[in-house]
């Protein structure tokens, strides 16, 4: 194998600035590349240990050096048709993701990977929480947001890596070998990258690239294009949001959940059979107990807090509607009010969600739209629901306060982050920190 020498990373995110970590460690020939002038990103991205050790770049300028690298390692958010790495692609040098490049340092440890349009995240935090309660040792990151790098960093030896990984990650892996691959759905988004679902799919199924007939697949039924991968030797297990196996549901209970939704049951699901798979010693007695214990994931229409008869959740993770319609139907059994709180960063000018939350018109007792779409939701869905345009989270907490509003309030807002904050989880976490100063 040749010595890689020159390497840049393009994407001073997270699991850019742990990619530049990494190959420090490695004694790598280092570029570190970002959006804009070198000079703004001390106050923007914090990024000192960087700017202190390594060559750093604006990705104008970094532009004509790309080709000249060994490898180029990208951040999910940038793709391969990025301008700046036009001659590179050209040339023929190799592109990555952070989870390929952690992958090539961490091969000997066996990996579960985890993706899909919807419960990846929750259905990867399951699968790690519970093989730390049958006692193992467990890496969790990739997606999820904790960088994949950070186990090569460490040299930790752990029994399993858990890794959460994104269609975008997916298209630049070239080793990544899960011996347990997990697509639990595959539903239309992400239209800003891909130019129709059936792309955004094969994306996702570049999680087979390495399996084998040694490695097992586990496959939601919600899934179109589940043919494109049919004759792939991996061993198969497939399941059914809402009509999983008879023998599932008699052996395991649910009525002390934590987390509510046939979609939290799918996610149970798909878990149990990954610790079956890897033959958990008293699997039945201890998956009965996780069940009743696990407390859910941030974000993932997580309990925030009861004010005067209000209950207020936390969904911050959805992006989309279909993970919206799930989070409202998580509610079927509830007589209360449903307020829904939606909007968020347009990301396509032919994205509608009138035609998923009409179905949902009688639970849905009025919608308080935020962010760039808050008038384009409201023109689209006020002819159907009751609307209320926020424009932002703290005025909606004032309206819900000052009318005494009981019931549920949920923040599911379907659309991305990034028209008023950072990322997802700056969402859901402004909205609690909010939550907590307006209402109580």
């Amino acid at each position: 194998m040749n010595k890689i020498n020159k390497v840049a990373i393009f994407g001073m995110g997270k699991s850019g600035k742990a990619a530049v970590e990494l190959a420090k460690k490695l004694n790598q020939d280092l570029y570190a590349v970002n959006k804009g002038p070198v000079d703004s990103w001390y106050f923007a991205e914090k990024l000192e240990n960087i700017l202190e050790s390594c060559s750093c770049y604006s990705e104008d300028d970094f532009a004509q050096h790309f080709h000249k690298m060994d490898e180029i390692v990208i951040s999910p958010g940038i793709p391969t048709t990025h301008p700046a790495l036009k001659n590179a692609v050209e040339r023929g040098v190799k592109i990555l993701s952070e989870i390929e490049y952690a992958y090539q340092q961490t091969k000997d440890i066996p990996v579960i990977a985890i993706t899909g349009t919807n419960g990846k995240t929750t259905t990867t935090t399951m699968i790690a929480e519970a093989l730390k309660k049958a006692g193992k040792k467990v890496f969790c990151g990739g997606n999820i947001g904790i960088p994949y790098c950070d186990l090569a960093l460490s040299g930790e030896k752990v029994d399993y890596a858990v890794i959460e990984v994104s269609s975008f990650q997916l298209e630049t892996i070239h080793e990544f070998h899960p011996e347990i691959g997990l697509i639990l759905n595959v539903f239309p988004n992400h239209s800003e990258r891909y130019d129709d679902v059936h792309d955004y799919a094969k994306a996702k199924f570049r999680l087979l690239k390495n399996m084998t007939k040694d490695d097992h697949l586990i496959l939601g039924l919600e899934n179109p294009y589940l043919d494109d991968i049919k004759n792939h030797p991996a061993h198969r297990d497939y399941f059914q949001k809402g009509d999983l196996p008879k023998s599932f549901k008699e052996k395991f209970h649910f009525a002390q959940a934590k987390v509510v939704g046939e979609h939290n049951e799918a996610n149970f699901y798909a878990t149990y059979k990954v610790l079956e798979l890897l033959k958990i010693p008293g699997l039945d007695q201890l998956f009965q107990e996780f069940i009743n214990e696990f407390p859910g994931v941030a974000h993932r229409l997580e309990y925030v807090l009861q004010y005067n008869g209000l209950h207020v959740y936390n969904d911050a993770k959805s992006t989309n509607t279909l993970a919206t319609t799930t989070a409202i139907k998580a509610f079927n059994d509830s007589k209360e009010p449903l307020y829904l709180i939606l909007g968020g960063k347009l990301r396509n000018e032919a994205d509608k969600v009138l035609p998923d939350l009409i179905a949902l018109k009688d639970r849905i007792a009025r919608i308080f739209t935020i962010g760039d779409v808050t008038k384009r939701l409201a023109s689209e869905l006020g002819a159907d629901f009751n609307v209320t345009e926020a424009q932002d989270l703290k005025t909606v907490f004032k309206i819900v306060k000052s009318e005494g509003l009981k019931g549920n309030l949920v923040f599911s807002p379907a659309f991305p982050s990034f028209d008023q904050f950072k990322n997802y989880v700056d969402r859901g976490e402004k909205f609690k920190q909010w939550a907590r100063e307006e209402l109580v």
